[in-house]
């Protein structure tokens, strides 16, 4: 067994933060200090109070909390917020107590110092743990009982990321089997366990018999092992599982995909308020002017269309677009299809250039959409899809999108076939589930690509 080092990686990171912290805010301060006294008792007492709330911070935001399972982007983050906070608490320091410490102008700079020292810290550290587990040390030993696809998985994710420092030793099921690496049946779990010197183990609840359970739990229970259980979450596997207790019931909730967490929607959504606010000055203001002259001059029929649609959790909003059809009576309920006598001749432009959705930027300023996500449906339409195809109501999960990734790979407009409506509804998931800020910026230029190249379906 390798030596064990991980959990020294808490301690150590904190060690660091708070070298990092007062090497910064009262060794530089001591150092370059105009006063001749910096350890005074007000002094000793803001130096006790950030310490003491960069401790605290660090426990409510969990930083205390590595692991070999540990992520780049949760470490980052959970950084973010920490020094968020700690700026806030830092200043509020100087309401209740007045003496001189750094001008302004220097903590303007100090403060992204620290976030940045911090961050090198931290991703040193990372990876010096990555490297000493690549190379074999400080290793898990891990084991799998019951032989499913998901526990496949499982095994080849444990030897395809060598430098989470676990090794796979095989499983436990009904028979053996040398080319599965199953080690032995049920009866076999101690021995296995003992021969194989098994750090943790990891249980494949719903592919073990029933009458065996009881007698695997013993084993394992009289064993110093670490145990996990593999959830057999079917249709909602796509989803992010957190586990919360009510009193003493434990209960699975969901979260779908990244933009489940606050930071990540938060994100997005300031990038929704300032593209939009660009697009209605920039390009909504003038062409709505010019379309207006043209409706005094041709159909009068206005410059909006307002129509009802599915956005977020199902809920109904109204949808701006320009008017590009006569008015009526299949407006909510046909789509557009080619060579439709419905369109207008401005209209034709404005569905070929796809600047009928210009003023969807209202939608997104006001926060019922958002510029990339999956484009919302008709009522009708909605009610309709539901009933056919498979998740589709987990596009829905998130706001709607003036473009998305279905749109950009070619599945736009009318709806033919079943297959079509299947097909945009599989990408839709897809970005639901893959969300990341840099498939919104690629979504955006291919949709400014294919604006000037054209789509087939853009009628």
């Amino acid at each position: 067994m390798s030596v064990r080092y991980s959990k020294y990686i808490p301690t150590l990171s904190i060690i660091g933060d708070f070298l990092i912290l007062n090497i910064l805010f009262v060794v530089r301060f001591c150092y370059t200090s105009q006063q001749q006294d910096c350890t005074g008792n007000t002094h000793l007492l803001f130096y006790a109070y950030i310490n003491f709330i960069w401790l605290i911070l660090t426990f409510v935001f969990g930083a205390n909390k590595i692991d070999r399972n540990t992520r780049r982007k949760n470490l980052f983050f959970t950084y973010v917020k920490i020094i968020v906070f700690f700026f806030f608490l830092f200043l509020l320091f100087f309401q209740a107590v007045t003496f001189n410490y750094f001008p302004r102008e220097e903590l303007k700079y100090l403060f992204p110092l620290f976030f940045v020292l911090l961050m090198v810290w931290k991703f040193l550290l990372y990876y010096a743990f990555y490297l000493y587990r690549k190379l074999g040390f400080n290793f898990r030993n891990v084991l799998i009982v019951g032989y499913s696809p998901k526990s496949r998985e499982l095994q080849q994710y444990f030897i395809s990321n060598n430098w989470n420092g676990y090794k796979f030793v095989g499983f436990i099921d009904d028979h053996y089997s040398k080319r599965k690496r199953i080690l032995g049946d049920w009866d076999k779990l101690a021995s296995v366990m003992e021969k194989y010197d098994v750090d943790e183990v990891y249980i494949t609840w719903d592919r073990i018999p029933v009458e065996q359970r009881s007698k695997l739990i013993r084993v394992i229970n009289n064993s110093p092992v670490k145990t996990r259980i593999i959830p057999d979450y079917g249709e909602f596997q796509f989803m992010n599982a957190e586990l919360v207790n009510y009193d003493l019931v434990p209960v699975i909730q969901f979260q779908s995909g990244p933009l489940g967490y606050w930071y990540n929607r938060l994100i997005k959504r300031l990038f929704d308020v300032v593209f939009s606010l660009v697009m209605i000055v920039g390009f909504l203001s003038w062409i709505s002017f010019i379309l207006f002259l043209l409706s005094l001059f041709g159909s009068r029929e206005g410059v909006f269309f307002l129509q009802k649609r599915t956005g977020i959790d199902g809920k109904v909003f109204t949808c701006f677009k320009f008017r590009t059809m006569r008015k009526n009576p299949d407006a909510d309920k046909v789509q557009a299809t080619r060579n439709d006598r419905r369109v207008t001749p401005v209209g034709r432009f404005l569905r070929r250039t796809s600047l009928d959705e210009l003023p969807q930027f209202i939608n997104v300023l006001i926060g019922n959409m958002s510029v990339v996500g999956p484009r919302p449906h008709m009522l009708k339409h909605t009610k309709q899809y539901r009933q056919v195809v498979k998740k589709f109501m987990l596009r829905h999960t998130v706001k709607p999108g003036i473009t998305g990734l279905a749109q950009v790979r070619g599945y736009r407009g009318e709806i033919r076939r079943i297959s079509e409506i299947k097909n945009r509804v599989l990408l839709d998931v897809q970005y639901v589930e893959t969300w990341s800020f840099a498939l919104d910026m690629k979504i955006i230029l291919l949709t400014m690509i294919n604006f000037f190249k054209g789509q087939k379906k853009a009628y």
